[in-house]
């Protein structure tokens, strides 16, 4: 939908929250100048099998040629950070491009998409709706009702059920949750379509706004969100102090890592083939590298992949996959590289987790890797992380603080703050009443005082050292001072 946004709705939107002149006709200008045929690159053409082999060893000759960077030209992302991106969602696949904005045209997009947010949350409010029987949600549809002593479900059971909304954005991607009749959902969509249609002159298709039912599954960013049932006991003091025991129904929601769409990603990367049992590929793109380095771009891999999959709760199962494949794939590589034939051989050497060396001189003067190590003359070799089960991390049940804020909105704020020009007066007048000092400072300071006076470097020992050095008495007590 946001490809087809125009430059007046656009503007429109930015100009709500800009009001500098010369940065709207900038953008204008950029948004309204036509594109030369030059400028973007063309679409790639489709290539029958034997010109597509002749292009693949073409990149790849190309890629191991040593390329020496120019002064101004930016280094290329490290390896790991090049295949996490290859694990990038379907919703994160596609980029809006505005005329000449460039990398601007996805900020732009999310400023148009803004009045859809302040829509959906008014929605959400006007929604809600609690019922009298339900012990989570009582007076308000914001986070601070939510009682955090109960379990974390909604429950189930009962006449009358809590009606509730929630939603979710990812670029032009929405997720709404309705926990209510299909009526209501129809109904939101249908308003839904019409305030596109108003706001940013675009209708979408029926085929593109799906009603499903929580219960078959909804796929969002390689993640399927379904609910489960459960029959917890609830224990809750009454108003007499006697403890109630009841047994109550509540469904809790699921959110499970799409495995298939995992083991996608990694044959698009060509480090598996096959679908049903997919079998692990050497790791070409680091056959040049040396065995620490491998290792270590492998596990910031690992340590990313873990932390995207925190909150799934097949965490272990998921990240053990990934694990088993990379180390699979650097095994099959160490035995390409150093000549061992068989995965098994590179395992007996270098142990599960590949954390010893496989290259070892065959000149019997030659000193041991400890030694080498010891005198710094090799790097360290870290062992794959997650070779084994047990420390792989399990799913975070954590929940989110009240009024949680996402990191960089607390940096945008800042950033807002620091702008006003009465804030750095404050800071200014601070700073000159404080006499904020660096902790080298400190620490001179404190040296100096006790070598000079004996006493200890705090600003009662400081003002007790001055009154003394006058002849005066503190409080009736004498000072002793040292003298150096």
């Amino acid at each position: 939908m946001v490809d087809g946004l125009s430059p007046e709705t656009i503007l429109s939107c930015v100009q709500k929250a800009v009001s500098d002149s010369k940065v709207l006709s900038l953008l204008k200008s950029a948004l309204n100048a036509p594109v030369r045929p030059g400028s973007v690159p063309p679409p790639e053409k489709d290539l029958d099998g034997l010109a597509k082999k002749r292009l693949k060893r073409k990149v790849l000759r190309k890629s191991r040629k040593k390329k020496v960077l120019n002064e101004n030209e930016p280094k290329p992302d490290p390896y790991w950070l090049r295949l996490f991106f290859g694990f990038a969602p379907e919703q994160a696949c596609h980029v809006p491009n505005y005329g000449h904005c460039g990398i601007i045209s996805p900020l732009l997009a999310n400023v148009c998409l803004n009045e859809l947010d302040w829509w959906m949350e008014q929605k959400i409010n006007e929604y809600f709706c609690p019922s009298k029987h339900d012990s989570i949600w009582k007076e308000a549809g914001d986070e601070g009702c939510h009682n955090p002593a109960w379990p974390e479900f909604v429950p189930s059971a009962g006449k009358e059920k809590t009606r509730k909304m929630d939603f979710l954005r990812f670029g032009s991607h929405v997720l709404i949750g309705i926990r209510g009749p299909r009526e209501d959902a129809v109904e939101i969509r249908r308003q839904l379509m019409e305030f596109c249609e108003r706001t940013f002159g675009l209708r979408p298709e029926n085929s593109m706004v799906e009603i499903e039912h929580i219960t078959r599954g909804i796929e969002f960013l390689d993640h399927v969100i379904t609910r489960r049932v459960i029959y917890p006991t609830l224990r809750y003091t009454a108003s007499g102090g006697n403890i109630v025991s009841e047994k109550g129904v509540g469904t809790l929601l699921s959110v499970t890592a799409s495995l298939q769409r995992c083991i996608r990603h990694f044959r698009k990367l060509e480090l598996v083939k096959g679908d049903r049992d997919p079998e692990p590929l050497p790791c070409s793109p680091m056959l040049y590298s040396g065995q620490a380095h491998t290792n270590s771009q492998m596990n910031k891999f690992l340590e990313t992949m873990a932390d995207w999959y925190r909150y799934a709760d097949n965490r272990k199962k998921i990240v053990g996959f990934c694990a088993y494949v990379i180390r699979s794939s650097l095994a099959k590589l160490y035995a390409a590289r150093y000549r061992l034939k068989s995965r098994a051989k590179v395992y007996k050497i270098a142990s599960r987790d590949l954390s010893r060396p496989l290259r070892e001189s065959t000149r019997n003067d030659a000193p041991e890797y400890s030694d080498l190590l010891r005198m710094g003359l090799v790097d360290v070799i870290e062992g794959v992380q997650f070779a084994r089960m047990s420390s792989i991390p399990s799913c975070d049940y954590t929940p989110f603080p009240r009024n949680w804020v996402p990191h960089h909105e607390l940096l945008l704020q800042e950033y807002i703050k620091l702008q006003d020009p009465k804030l750095f007066c404050e800071l200014h007048k601070t700073i000159k009443r404080q006499e904020i000092s660096s902790p080298q400072d400190d620490v001179s300071k404190m040296v100096w005082y006790y070598k000079v006076h004996g006493v200890y470097d705090d600003n009662r020992s400081l003002m007790k050292a001055k009154e003394l050095r006058n002849g005066e008495v503190v409080n009736g007590d004498k000072q002793l001072l040292l003298h150096t």
